[in-house]
């Protein structure tokens, strides 16, 4: 029987929405009271943030791989890094453990593909758009990727920090979001990805003004489907 492992609190407020959004979903597809077996390995984000600063991917995989183990013999039977900057990390969390790690970046190319869609904006924290790991894999994958300038990475990486990772979600930020995002579109990329797993804070399906996939859903349902 499936038991989903999710390594999780990066952020918790990331986590919160992949626990809702499994339960909702699940719900969907099999009616009241039907909720999903998941285990939560909640990680103190304090500890990821300062490593992202530093620049230390190494002491990130660790402490990954560590949650990874916990999570496999707890009893998850699939596990997935709930973060999108993370997977810079994913072939040292897969290669620890014996049970599959779902891969976010698989599921984004996924849900392009059931749109007919073959480029993306790719928006996320600076750390996933300033190199190659994310983009490179959606690129084998013929997917062509369009990045925003490097000022507005960092708008994109101050609204990530200082509001959504904490819960605050402000129309300033997202009318930057959206100008961001209609930027990158002008400049090839069909769909817009929003490929940091917070940014699903800031509309939901019918207020986007144009085609996006949402990382977090797409991660999902991958993790149910699959």
């Amino acid at each position: 029987m499936k038991r989903i492992g999710l390594i999780g609190g990066i952020s918790w407020e990331s986590t919160r929405s992949y626990y809702t959004q499994l339960n909702e979903l699940t719900a969907q597809r099999l009616g009241a009271w039907h909720q999903p077996r998941v285990l939560i390995d909640s990680l103190d984000f304090s500890e990821i943030v300062a490593l992202q600063n530093d620049g230390d991917w190494q002491g990130s995989a660790e402490i990954l791989r560590d949650s990874a183990r916990r999570l496999e013999r707890a009893g998850a039977t699939v596990l997935a890094i709930s973060a999108n900057t993370m997977h810079v990390n994913y072939e040292e969390v897969a290669g620890s453990v014996d049970i599959p790690v779902l891969d976010i970046r698989d599921a984004i190319v996924w849900e392009l593909r059931a749109m007919g869609a073959d480029s993306l904006s790719l928006l996320g924290t600076k750390y996933l758009m300033e190199n190659d790991f994310y983009s490179s894999h959606l690129e084998r994958a013929q997917i062509r990727v369009v990045k925003p300038t490097r000022s507005q990475g960092e708008e994109l990486q101050a609204m990530i920090f200082e509001e959504l990772t904490q819960g605050i979600v402000t129309e300033t930020s997202r009318a930057t979001f959206l100008e961001i995002a209609e930027d990158c579109r002008s400049r090839g990329g069909e769909v817009v990805g929003l490929c940091c797993t917070e940014f699903g804070m800031f509309f939901g399906d019918e207020e986007a003004p144009w085609r996006f996939v949402d990382s977090t859903e797409a991660h999902v349902k991958a993790l149910l489907n699959n």
